[in-house]
């Protein structure tokens, strides 16, 4: 009941919500739809890191459903099994019924989690996924631990994540679990035999196993500290669980209070924080640790859908402390901290998506959304050459609806992008019909002297996302090379 009322809520708050990576996601569906293969606007190229998320894509639309509505439809799928697993996972620890309420009504109403539940993008299918892992890894049966290999090995074509956590959980299950060591060379098998087969499929048919997205968001050095992004990282850390760090904080002074009455601080946390060990919670610890400790050292920008498959490990983690711990309060206090973690998911997280979340989302949607839709028409519906070409930044919703071949200046959907050093020089040598900058180009930065240019639109648009918080002008040029 609490997973239905959760995707009709997201439903009421983003009826018309897509970001640009799911119109991504919607060119390679169309394309592999049509029996193109994997390609994005007619260019056979590695540009998704999400290939099943396309697979699936592509055969609901092959059952006449338009991809749109496919992909909308698989979030809204994924995101309700999200949430039954959650409720599950808890279940199965035997908590009190009351922290379970509250700890499945914390995923429900996550306000980065209704923002894409009905997104077309994969982020609920991999909290899925990773969930359905612990449970499977959790089992004695030899044939679950195989099914979690199997799940893993569709979680690294889901989200390119899933390969650390599967590095992670070898390590740990090889290093823990010593008489299991066969069960889990078997389930890594599995695992290894479905990311190679990709692979090889990805290198046959690409000429690489590289996405175009891992040159583009995360190349250059292993590690690249910047401390404006390790703090950016560490408030969507604390705002995507923020009932559970209060809750944890009033846990462990809890922790502090007795152990210091008791004359022994040190025991007492360790006596509390064993919990971690004897409910194998250590696992999902290990992978949340290394995922942020991996973002906070590397120069990317982590964005909320990256992070969100372990938002219920960090519910899991909390409400089974807190249900270890209540019986060390009395029921007024124990009703109190229960008051307190409920107020802030219902009143705290309600806050923050009506006054962050939901406008942010709504000028995207208004700004961004109708615009590139607009400008897709223009392109369109413009007379002239049938074989059209565009050069831009944002390439999902024109690469979807223009009708035209799209050059990539971020070379997301575009491999041959990587080989110019400049987008000058990228763009003269593709000499593209239409070109659309927002103000990350100047027309006289990137075009050639003496070309004639026709502006077919121009429009003042809100903020681009984390990385372009400041309104823009996005302006679409028509482009005549002699």
């Amino acid at each position: 009941m609490i997973a239905i009322a959760s995707v009709l809520l997201a439903y009421f708050l983003y009826p018309h919500f897509l970001g640009d990576d799911t119109f991504i996601h919607i060119g390679f569906i169309k394309d592999l739809a049509a029996g193109k293969g994997f390609s994005f606007a007619g260019t056979k190229t590695y540009g998704s890191t999400s290939p099943l998320w396309v697979i699936l894509g592509a055969g609901l639309t092959k059952l006449s459903l338009s991809p749109e509505t496919a992909v909308r439809l698989l979030s809204l799928i994924f995101s309700v099994t999200a949430v039954y697993l959650l409720c599950a996972v808890l279940l199965k620890l035997k908590l009190d019924m009351k922290i379970i309420i509250a700890a499945v009504a914390s995923l429900a109403l996550n306000p980065f989690f209704l923002r894409w539940a009905l997104s077309g993008m994969e982020v609920s299918a991999s909290i899925t996924l990773l969930l359905l892992i612990y449970i499977l890894f959790n089992e004695k049966s030899s044939k679950k631990w195989y099914l979690g290999g199997l799940v893993f090995g569709l979680g690294m074509l889901i989200r390119p994540e899933f390969a650390g956590f599967f590095l992670i959980t070898v390590v740990y299950y090889f290093i823990i679990f010593k008489e299991r060591r066969k069960d889990l060379i078997v389930a890594a098998s599995i695992s290894f035999i479905i990311a190679g087969a990709w692979l090889l499929f990805a290198y046959s048919h690409f000429g690489t196993v590289v996405p175009n997205t891992y040159l583009y968001k995360a190349g250059g050095s292993l590690f690249a500290f910047k401390f404006d992004y390790a703090f950016r990282t560490g408030m969507l850390f604390l705002a995507g669980n923020l009932p559970e760090f209060v809750l944890i904080a009033l846990l462990l002074f809890a922790a502090f209070f007795y152990g210091r009455k008791n004359g022994n601080i040190s025991y007492s946390l360790r006596k509390r924080l064993s919990v971690l060990k004897e409910e194998r919670l250590l696992l999902p610890v290990l992978w949340i640790s290394v995922f942020y400790l991996f973002y906070i050292l590397k120069d990317v920008t982590v964005i909320s859908r990256y992070s969100l498959m372990l938002v219920p490990f960090v519910i899991i983690v909390s409400a089974t402390l807190f249900n270890r711990l209540k019986e060390n309060f009395n029921p007024e206090i124990r009703s109190l901290i229960l008051f307190i973690y409920l107020f802030i998911i219902i009143f705290g997280y309600g806050l923050m998506t009506l006054k962050v979340v939901k406008p942010a989302s709504d000028e995207f949607v208004n700004g961004f959304q109708t615009t590139y839709r607009e400008m897709a028409s223009i392109i369109k519906n413009d007379p002239g050459n049938s074989n059209k070409t565009v050069a831009l930044t944002d390439v999902g919703i024109i690469g979807c609806y223009s009708g035209a071949k799209v050059y990539d200046f971020a070379g997301l959907v575009d491999h041959s992008r990587f080989n110019y050093n400049s987008t000058r020089e990228y763009l003269i040598a593709k000499k593209p019909d239409y070109v659309i900058l927002r103000e990350d180009y100047q027309p006289q930065e990137i075009l050639p002297e003496g070309i004639r240019t026709e502006i077919l639109f121009q429009k003042k648009l809100g903020g681009f996302g984390i990385n372009h918080s400041q309104p823009r002008v996005v302006t679409l040029y028509k482009l005549f090379w002699e």
